[in-house]
């Protein structure tokens, strides 16, 4: 497992004023970095959409990246959103209470339909 990368790769026919970023391998101490500082170099997109279909695990130092990119899209104004979160991470965020202040939907297109209209808060987790 400490050898397993993480790899975000921009998808393609992104609707303007969205970056969907798709997330292969798991969030860990050893592998937020690369997530984080994509996340703190976006400067353009109002929302910021990861996709966490191909994240079989995020550990303590992965939920506070998560939770740091929210905080660094929030102060520049800016929506993060999670979506196809497996279980096993929902229930690791819900014990930590942090599925409390992210937004999180079940699938990409209910979070781009939800996004192009309004801003993603307060949107069901």
């Amino acid at each position: 497992m400490w050898d397993e990368k993480l790899t975000i790769t921009d998808a393609q026919g992104t609707p303007e004023g969205q970056r969907i970023l798709q997330l292969n391998g798991p969030i860990t101490i050893t592998t937020f970095f690369g997530l984080r500082d994509t996340v703190r170099a976006e400067k353009t997109a109002q929302t910021v959409i990861l996709d966490f279909s191909q994240v079989p695990y995020v550990d303590s130092a992965g939920v506070g990246a998560i939770v740091n990119a929210h905080v660094s899209c929030l102060n520049s104004g800016r929506n993060l959103v999670l979506v196809a979160v497996q279980d096993r991470i929902k229930t690791l965020m819900k014990n930590t209470r942090v599925d409390e202040v992210l937004t999180i939907f079940p699938t990409l297109q209910e979070a781009q339909a939800a996004t192009s209209t309004k801003k993603a808060t307060g949107a069901p987790n």
